[in-house]
C-alpha cells in the first residue's frame, strides 16, 4: 500500500446509521466509511483510530494512546511514532475547520464525535433504552430497541484491530453490554410469547460460549419450561449446578435457585419466574442499608428536593462540601425521600475504606453481594444489572482516584443504577452532576435586634434545636444577638454549629459567643461513636488537610494569608511556585476555595474554617510566613498605586470597588508596611488618599496616613512624603479640620516646591485655596487659585488645571460672582471630560447649578444638580449626592415643594453627618431652619444655633452667599416666638446631637 486510501463501494451501510458523512463502526472488524464509501487504511493506523473511535469526543492523552497501541512494553521511539501515524492519519482522513476527524486537544487528541458517527454510541444509546424498557415491564418497546441494538454488530469487536490495556478493557466491556443486550431480548420475547425452537437453540448456544453466566442459564431454563419441556429444563439445572460446583467450587445463585423452584411448583409466568416487572415499577423492598436519622435534619428543605430532581436527570449526582458541613446526613434524607423512585437503596459508607478492594468489598456488602471466587465487582453487576438500584456512596474524597473507576463501570453496565455520592471533590466521572452543599444561612449580628431577627435563618434554627433554647423569639436581645454571633462565629457550618450547642449548655450565650473567637478551642468533644473527623472542629479540618498533596498545603497556607475575597494575579503574588489557575482549581474541586462571583470579576476564598486553621499553619513555619506577608503587602501596595492612576478616568467606579472588596488585606497590608518597610506604607496610605475621599472614610484614611508618617526614616524619598502631607491635609481638610490641614499642605508645597514638582506644587496650591474657601477667605482663595492653576499649566497636567479652574468657580459662586462661576465651570468641565473623570464633572455641574440657582435661573440650576445627582450615584459619590440634594431642595423651596426639599435636606444633612464634613452640615442646618421658620420656630431656632455653633469651632464664616437668606429666617423667627425665645433655643441646639435633630424633621415633617 502506498499510503493513499483504498476507497471502494460500501458492502453495507450499517444498521440504523445513514449514509453520508464520516462513519465508523467498530463492533466488529474496523469498518471506515465517507458518503458511503469504504475507506482502506493501513493496520496500525486502523489501530489507532480504533482506539481513538472508542472513546469519540473525548481526549485521549499521548500517556493512554501509547498504552493501548503497544501495551506495557512499548518501544523508545513510541511517543514519536504514534505523533507520526497521527500525522499521516490525518492525512488519509481529509477534513478542513470544523469537518476536521481527529484534533489535538492537549496533553492528547480526540475523534470528534460530531464529525464522526460511531456505531458503538448508537449501540449504546439502544441499549440503555432497551434495558429501561425491560425494568419498566415494556416488553414490546425493549424487543424493539434491542433487536435494533444486536443488529449493529458484525463480528468480534475490532476483531482486526490488536489493542492493548485499557482499550482491551474497552473492547471487553462492549462484549459484555452485547451479552445484556441478548439476555433483555431473550427475556422480553419469553414474556411477548414465548420462543420458537430457534430461539432456544440461540440459548444453548450463548450458554455454550458462557457456561458460568447464570442469567443465560436461567433464560434456557425458562424457554424449555415453557415450550413443554419441563424435564430438560430440571435436567438444565442439574447440569449448570454440576458445572458450578466442580468447576467453581459454588452453589448456583439466588437467581438460579428462584428459577427451579418456580418450575417444580408449575409456574407459567415468565414475569414471576425471572423475577420482571408486571408492567410498572414494582415497590422493591425499600432502603436495605440507609442508616436511621437520630436527629431531625434543619434547613435541608431545597437541597433535597434539588437532588431528588438530579437523580431523576443524572445517573451520578455528587454531593461536594468541606467537612462537616453536613453531607452524609443531606444525603440519607435525600435518598429516603427518592425511595419511591427505587427498588432498592443501599447506602455505603467509605471511610473505613483504604483500597480499591475494599471499596468494592462495601459495596458488595450494602447490596447484599457474595464472592463466588469471580470478579466480585462483575458480581455486583450482575444482581443490579436490570434493577432501580440508588447507591449512596459516603465519603469518598481520600479515595476518589480508585473510586471513580468503580462507579464509572457500574453505571456502564447496570443502566437503570443511580449514585448519590458524597465527596469533598468531584469524581470527574462523565455525566457527573455536582450539587455543592452550602453553608446554614447565618443571621447577620450588627443586624439583630430581638429573637424575632433569628427566625428564618437555619443556622440559628439549628443550634437552638440542639441547644434545646425553646422558641427563638422568646431570646432577649443581648442572648438574641450572641446566638447570632455564634452561628457566625462558626460560620453556618452544621457540625461546628452542633458543637457549639453541645458546649453552650455550661455558658451563658453571650458567654460561649465570647469563647467562639477561638472556634477551634472550644468546639471539642463531639458525640460518642460519631467518626473521628466529626468529634472536633480542628480534626475534621485535619481531615482534610491531611487529604491534600505537599504542593496542596503550601498553596493553603499562601492563600491564607488573605483576609477575604483574592484575585487569581494576588494568588500568583503570594504563590508564584505554582500556575495560580491550576492550584486554586485543585482547591476549589476539593472544597476548600469558594469561588466569589463580583462586580469587579471573579474572585477565590478560602473557607473560613479552612482559613483559620491555614494560618495556624502557616504560622508554624516563620520564614515561610514572613515572605508571604511580604509579598502580600508589596502586591496591595503596587495594585493600589495603579488603581490611584486609573480613579481619574471612566473606570472610577469599578476601581473603587475593587479596593473596597480588598479592604481588609489593604489594612494588613498596611499594617505590615508600617513595621516593616516604611516608605511602602506612606506609598500605599497615599495611594488611598481619593478612595477614602470618595467613600466617606476620611478619618480612616488619615489614621492610616498619621501612622504611616510617624513610622517613616530619613531614607524615606521627599516625594513620597510630599504626596502623603499632601493627602493627610486633603483628609483633614475634608473633615473640616482646617488648621492641621493648612499645616499639612504648606508642609507638602515646601517639598514639592524643593524637588520641583511642579504638579506637586499645582496640587498643593489649590489645596491651601480650597482651606481658605472654607474660612470665608475669598481673595486668598482666588489668589492660590490662580497660582495652582498657573502651575499646572506650565507642566501641562490637564487634571491639574481642571481641578484649578473648578476651585476658581467654586470660590467665585460662594462669594457671590455668578458669571465668573459659570465660566470657570465650563472651563473646568472641558478639562475632565476626555480624561472622563465622573467625579470632578459631577462637581462641575454642583457649580453651575448653584450659580444658576442664585442668579435666579432655576430650570438651568436643576438642569445641573439632576446631572449631578445621577453622576454621583453612578460612581457611588456620597459627597456628591449630599451636594445636589441640598442644592435640589433650595430650588424645591423656591418652587412650594416644602416637603419634598425636607427629605432631601434630611438626606444631606445625615450624609454630611456621616462623612464628617461640618462645614456644609451647618448650611444644611440653616437651609432647614428656613424650611420650618414659618411651621416650627423653636425647631427652627435650635437648629440656626446647631450650625453657629459648628461654624465657631471650626472658625468658619456663613458663604457670603447664603448670608441674606440666613438673615432672612432669622428675621422671621424671631416674628413668630420673639427675641428672647430665639436666643434661648439657639444656645439649646449648640448642645444638640445632629442625628437626634434629624429625627425630629423627620417626625415633625411625616406628623404635618
Amino acid at each position: 500500500m502506498n499510503g493513499s486510501p483504498m476507497v471502494q463501494p460500501a458492502v453495507h451501510g450499517g444498521a440504523g446509521i445513514p449514509l453520508g458523512g464520516w462513519h465508523i463502526d467498530v463492533l466488529g472488524p474496523l469498518e471506515v466509511r465517507r458518503a458511503g464509501q469504504v475507506v482502506e487504511l493501513p493496520p496500525r493506523r486502523r489501530s489507532l483510530l480504533a482506539v481513538l473511535a472508542l472513546r469519540a469526543g473525548t481526549m485521549v492523552t499521548v500517556d493512554g494512546l501509547v498504552d493501548a497501541l503497544w501495551g506495557e512494553d512499548p518501544p523508545p521511539t513510541a511517543v514519536r511514532t504514534l505523533h507520526a501515524h497521527i500525522a499521516k492519519l490525518a492525512a488519509l482522513l481529509p477534513g478542513n475547520g470544523d469537518e476536521r476527524l481527529i484534533r489535538r486537544r492537549d496533553p492528547g487528541y480526540l475523534l470528534d464525535a460530531e464529525t464522526a458517527r460511531v456505531d458503538r454510541v448508537r449501540f449504546e444509546e439502544l441499549i440503555t433504552g432497551g434495558l429501561r424498557h425491560v425494568a419498566d415491564g415494556r416488553f414490546a418497546e425493549s424487543a424493539r430497541m434491542l433487536s435494533r441494538a444486536l443488529a449493529l454488530w458484525r463480528g468480534e469487536a475490532l476483531a482486526d484491530c490488536p489493542v492493548h490495556g485499557w482499550a482491551l478493557t474497552e473492547v471487553d466491556h462492549l462484549h459484555e453490554m452485547r451479552l445484556q443486550a441478548h439476555e433483555g431480548l431473550l427475556a422480553s420475547r419469553l414474556v411477548l410469547g414465548g420462543l420458537p425452537e430457534s430461539g432456544t437453540g440461540e440459548i444453548e448456544r450463548l450458554v455454550a460460549q458462557h457456561p458460568f453466566r447464570e442469567r443465560l442459564w436461567e433464560l434456557l431454563i425458562v424457554a424449555l419450561h415453557l415450550g413443554g419441556r419441563t424435564g430438560d429444563a430440571l435436567n438444565a439445572y442439574h447440569r449448570v449446578r454440576r458445572g458450578l460446583v466442580e468447576e467453581l467450587g459454588l452453589d448456583p445463585g439466588e437467581g438460579l435457585r428462584q428459577v427451579e423452584a418456580g418450575v417444580l411448583r408449575g409456574v407459567t409466568d415468565p414475569r414471576e419466574l425471572l423475577r420482571l416487572p408486571t408492567g410498572r415499577t414494582p415497590a422493591g423492598t425499600g432502603p436495605l442499608t440507609v442508616p436511621q436519622q437520630v436527629t431531625t435534619l434543619i434547613g435541608r428543605e431545597a437541597e433535597i428536593t434539588g437532588i431528588r430532581e438530579l437523580l431523576r436527570a443524572a445517573r451520578l449526582v455528587t454531593l461536594t462540601g468541606l467537612g462537616g458541613i453536613g453531607k452524609t446526613s443531606l444525603a440519607v434524607a435525600a435518598s429516603r425521600a427518592a425511595a419511591d423512585d427505587f427498588a432498592d437503596i443501599a447506602f455505603v459508607d467509605l471511610a473505613p475504606s483504604d483500597d480499591e478492594a475494599s471499596i468494592v468489598a462495601a459495596i458488595a456488602e450494602a447490596l447484599g453481594v457474595h464472592p463466588r471466587g469471580g470478579r466480585l465487582l462483575d458480581e455486583i453487576a450482575r444482581r443490579i444489572s436490570c434493577d432501580r438500584v440508588l447507591l449512596v456512596v459516603d465519603n469518598c474524597e481520600h479515595l476518589v482516584e480508585a473510586c471513580a473507576p468503580i462507579v464509572r463501570e457500574l453505571l456502564g453496565r447496570c443502566p437503570h443504577l443511580r449514585v448519590l455520592a458524597t465527596s469533598q471533590q468531584a469524581l470527574r466521572v462523565p455525566g457527573e452532576a455536582l450539587k455543592p452543599v452550602p453553608e446554614l444561612r447565618v443571621p447577620p449580628p450588627a443586624l439583630v435586634r430581638s429573637g424575632t431577627d433569628l427566625v428564618g435563618h437555619d443556622a440559628a434554627v439549628l443550634f437552638a434545636d440542639r441547644a434545646g433554647i425553646g422558641k427563638l423569639e422568646t431570646l432577649s436581645t443581648r442572648d438574641a444577638r450572641a446566638v447570632a454571633t455564634i452561628c457566625a462565629r462558626c460560620h453556618g457550618l452544621p457540625l461546628a454549629i452542633e458543637l457549639a450547642a453541645a458546649r453552650a449548655r455550661m455558658f451563658t450565650l453571650p458567654e460561649m459567643a465570647h469563647r467562639l473567637q477561638d472556634p477551634f478551642a472550644v468546639l471539642t468533644e463531639g458525640p460518642r461513636g460519631a467518626r473521628p473527623q466529626h468529634r472536633a472542629l480542628r480534626a475534621t479540618v485535619e481531615w482534610s488537610y491531611r487529604l491534600l498533596t505537599a504542593e496542596e498545603r503550601r498553596a493553603l497556607r499562601r492563600f491564607s494569608v488573605f483576609n477575604g475575597a483574592f484575585t487569581l494575579e494576588a494568588a500568583g503574588a503570594v504563590h508564584p511556585e505554582t500556575a495560580p489557575l491550576e492550584m486554586l482549581g485543585r482547591l476549589v474541586d476539593k472544597s476548600l476555595v469558594k469561588v466569589v462571583r463580583t462586580a469587579a470579576g471573579t474572585r477565590y476564598q478560602l473557607v473560613a474554617t479552612i482559613r483559620a486553621f491555614a494560618l495556624d499553619r502557616s504560622r508554624a513555619h516563620p520564614d515561610e510566613h514572613a515572605r508571604t506577608r511580604q509579598d502580600h503587602a508589596r502586591h496591595h501596595r503596587r495594585q493600589a498605586e495603579e488603581i490611584e492612576r486609573r480613579l481619574q478616568g471612566p473606570q472610577l467606579d469599578s476601581q473603587v470597588v475593587q479596593i473596597a472588596e480588598r479592604h481588609e488585606d489593604v489594612r494588613a497590608a498596611l499594617t505590615w508596611l508600617t513595621e516593616n518597610d516604611p516608605e511602602g506604607a506612606l506609598r500605599l496610605a497615599a495611594s488611598l488618599w481619593r478612595y477614602h475621599y470618595l467613600r466617606g472614610g476620611y478619618a480612616e484614611g488619615r489614621a492610616w496616613l498619621s501612622s504611616a508618617l510617624a513610622a517613616r526614616t530619613p531614607e524615606v524619598p521627599s516625594g513620597t512624603q510630599a504626596k502623603a502631607l499632601w493627602a493627610l491635609a486633603k483628609l483633614a481638610a475634608l473633615e473640616c479640620d482646617y488648621r492641621e490641614a493648612d499645616e499639612h499642605a504648606r508642609r507638602a508645597l515646601e517639598l514639592y516646591t524643593r524637588d520641583g514638582d511642579v504638579t506637586g506644587v499645582a496640587r498643593s496650591r489649590a489645596l491651601l485655596g480650597a482651606i481658605a474657601r472654607e474660612l470665608g477667605h475669598y481673595d486668598r482663595a482666588l489668589e492660590y487659585a490662580h497660582q495652582s492653576l498657573a502651575a499646572a499649566e506650565r507642566g501641562g497636567d490637564r487634571w491639574a488645571t481642571g481641578h484649578a479652574l473648578q476651585l476658581l468657580g467654586f470660590v467665585s459662586w460662594l462669594s457671590g460672582d455668578w458669571d465668573s462661576a459659570g465660566r470657570y465651570s465650563e472651563q473646568a468641565m472641558h478639562c475632565f471630560r476626555p480624561i472622563g473623570d465622573h467625579e470632578r464633572l459631577a462637581w462641575c455641574q454642583i457649580d453651575l447649578g448653584a450659580a444658576a440657582y442664585y442668579a435666579g435661573d432655576l430650570d438651568t440650576a436643576a438642569r445641573h444638580l439632576h446631572r449631578s445627582l445621577l453622576m454621583s450615584f453612578g460612581i457611588r459619590f456620597r459627597e456628591g449626592i449630599a451636594w445636589a440634594e441640598n442644592l435640589l431642595a433650595l430650588i424645591d423651596l423656591r418652587q412650594g415643594r416644602r416637603r419634598q426639599a425636607l427629605r432631601r435636606l434630611v438626606t444631606s444633612l445625615e450624609l454630611h453627618h456621616e462623612l464628617g464634613d461640618r462645614w456644609r452640615l451647618a448650611s444644611v442646618l440653616d437651609a432647614l431652619a428656613g424650611a420650618l421658620a414659618g411651621h416650627d420656630a423653636p425647631l427652627a431656632a435650635e437648629l440656626l444655633g446647631t450650625a453657629g455653633w459648628l461654624r465657631d469651632g471650626m472658625g468658619a464664616l456663613v458663604p457670603a452667599c447664603e448670608r441674606a437668606e440666613l438673615a432672612a429666617t432669622r428675621a422671621r423667627i424671631v416674628d413668630r416666638i420673639g427675641a428672647e425665645a430665639v436666643e434661648r433655643a439657639s444656645a439649646l441646639g449648640r448642645w444638640q446631637d445632629v442625628t437626634a435633630l434629624a429625627e425630629r424633621v423627620r417626625l415633625g415633617s411625616a406628623a404635618r
